[in-house]
């Protein structure tokens, strides 16, 4: 049995990691050069850009859960191809674009697909894999997808670099090219559908979960990392520290080299449901006192200055290496398998509603504030940390579930819950 799980896995996993290999250095390429294009080549201030960004990641997220049904019902493989070949011609479109209203149009097709994808994944590793491996198998994928992210970034600076020619038109080719490409990889994989929704209520039981609207609004406060490492940490270390500005790209590598090192490591060790609580609590331990690491850099200077901000990028990323592999394993674990990826999607609504709020939230409030910002932030954490310690106790104290009775004159009954 566990030779054959091995096999299989072997089987599938160098198609799906050169995919993901393929696929993220062409979005490497664009992401490194994005913002430039949107105001060089497509001619948008600015003050353009963050709002239709913001526009297309709420169309998006209104999009993620028929997306997952489709999966759910076509297998999702078929939809991640699908889905890859869209990006492929949206990334192409942009060639086109020379206004906010096109400029709009397609990025909220590309933000439709952009965050259908991780679940897609998550569902696709599901499928082709058991219980034991799905998040060792989600580790190791992400690990080249930062792999993938830093080839496609650095390439980026080097044609920068040398000034070719329509540069900005050639890596949005490359990048769409890669998408194609990552879709014809991805056809290698079985095309093994999940099972079919039983009947159409069964479809809007994900908005009914009370498990799952619990854990996904968990997620999305465990998720603001992502906005603490890109807005927040960089407009900090400019405004109110002695650091050199080119210290927030050599840290960005830090914090990459690091999720490349530690991914699978770290991911392994939230491999149960029990493991994953004890995950998040990690997670919200080390993203507060990254918090107040941060908050101590401006009283500092020098290379105190610079070891305070390393140290303080090294355990936030650490807590988010913690907190991605425990919101992986649980949230297969109060997935359906016949709604496994709409499930998914649903969970990943968090991630995306803590993408969308978060800009504001360490703008409006942790920069405004300071130090008390950073502060308060770090005891946001803190209590986050909490809730997951007592569902893993109240687990382990919960006794076994009561085998129902039976005697040869009554029938056994059951109940679903």
């Amino acid at each position: 049995m566990i030779a054959s799980l091995l096999e299989r896995v072997r089987a599938f996993l160098p198609w799906l990691l050169a995919a993901a290999l393929v696929e993220w250095v062409g979005t490497g390429l664009f992401l490194a050069v994005s913002t430039v294009f949107f105001v060089k080549v497509v001619g948008l201030t600015p003050a353009q850009v963050g709002p239709g960004l913001t526009i297309a990641a709420v169309v998006a997220m209104a999009a993620v859960l028929p997306v997952g049904r489709l999966a759910d019902r076509y297998g999702p493989r078929n939809v991640l191809v699908l889905i890859n070949l869209m990006r492929a011609a949206a990334t192409a479109c942009f060639l086109l674009v020379h206004g906010w209203w096109g400029f709009l149009a397609v990025s909220v097709l590309i933000a439709v697909t952009d965050h259908a994808a991780p679940a897609l994944i998550q569902a696709l590793v599901g499928d082709l894999t058991g219980i034991d491996r799905r998040t060792r198998v989600l580790a190791v994928h992400r690990s080249v997808i930062n792999v993938g992210l830093s080839i496609g970034g650095l390439s980026a600076g080097i044609l920068l670099g040398v000034g070719l020619e329509h540069v900005f038109h050639v890596l949005l080719l490359a990048d769409a090219a890669a998408f194609i490409a990552a879709a014809a990889l991805l056809c290698k994989l079985p095309g093994r559908p999940s099972p079919r929704p039983r009947d159409a209520l069964a479809r809007w039981r994900v908005l009914r979960d009370t498990r799952l609207l619990a854990l996904t609004a968990y997620d999305s406060v465990m998720c603001l990392w992502q906005p603490m490492l890109n807005i927040a940490f960089p407009l900090w270390l400019i405004t109110r520290t002695d650091a050199p500005v080119s210290l927030v790209g050599i840290l960005y590598a830090t914090a990459t080299v690091t999720c490349i090192i530690l991914q699978y490591p770290i991911s392994v060790r939230a491999g149960t449901p029990r493991q994953a609580l004890h995950g998040y609590v990690l997670a919200g331990l080390c993203l507060a006192t990254a918090s107040l690491g941060l908050a101590a850099a401006p009283a500092v200077s020098g290379t105190a200055t610079v070891a305070v901000l390393a140290a303080a990028v090294i355990t936030l990323t650490i807590g988010e290496l913690f907190q991605v592999g425990s919101a992986w394993t649980l949230s297969f674990e109060i997935a359906p398998p016949d709604q496994r990826t709409t499930y998914l999607a649903a969970f990943g609504l968090g991630r995306a509603t803590g993408r969308a709020a978060g800009p504001l939230l360490m703008t409006g409030v942790v920069l405004a504030l300071g130090e008390p910002g950073w502060i308060l932030l770090a005891a946001v954490h803190a209590a986050a940390a909490v809730a997951p310690a007592i569902v893993a106790k109240r687990r382990h104290h919960q006794p076994p579930p009561r085998k129902p009775c039976t005697s040869p004159d009554r029938p056994t009954t059951t109940r679903r819950s």
